[in-house]
Order: C-alpha cells, then structure tokens, then sequence
C-alpha cells in the first residue's frame, strides 16, 4: 500500500472513532438529561399530592377542634 493511503486509513479511523465518541456522549447526555426531568416531575408530583391531602385533612381536623372547643365552653359554663 502506498504511504498516502496508509494516512488516508489511519485519519479515517480516528475521525470514525472520534465521530462515535460524539455519538455516545450524546447519547449519554440525552438518557441522564430525560431522568433528571422525570425525577423532577415526580419530585412536583408528589410535593402536589402531599400539599392536596394536607388540603383535606386540615378542615376535619380544624372542624373537630372547633366542636372540642365549643364542647369545653358549654361545660365550662
């Protein structure tokens, strides 16, 4: 094989390899990228479903100390 063509080969086969190093680096950054997003999502999820059963809770729970309260007035009078 002459010279130019033994050049010609081995800067093809860096090029390929730097090309597939790219290729896998993106490929990397785009699978960490989506399970940084769906860890978020989750995180808000579950921080929203949290906050909406407090939600809930807080009224029944405000509601019978109100009645424990009226109840201890009475008896107090």
């Amino acid at each position: 094989m002459s010279e130019q063509r033994v050049l010609f080969l081995q800067k093809s086969l860096i090029g390929t390899c730097a090309l597939l190093a790219l290729i896998l680096l993106v490929s990397f950054y785009s699978v960490v990228n989506a399970a940084v997003d769906r860890a978020a999502r989750q995180r808000v999820a579950s921080t929203e479903s949290a906050q909406s059963v407090d939600r809930t809770a807080a009224p029944a729970t405000q509601g019978a100390s109100a009645r424990g309260n009226a109840l201890l007035a009475r008896v107090g009078h």
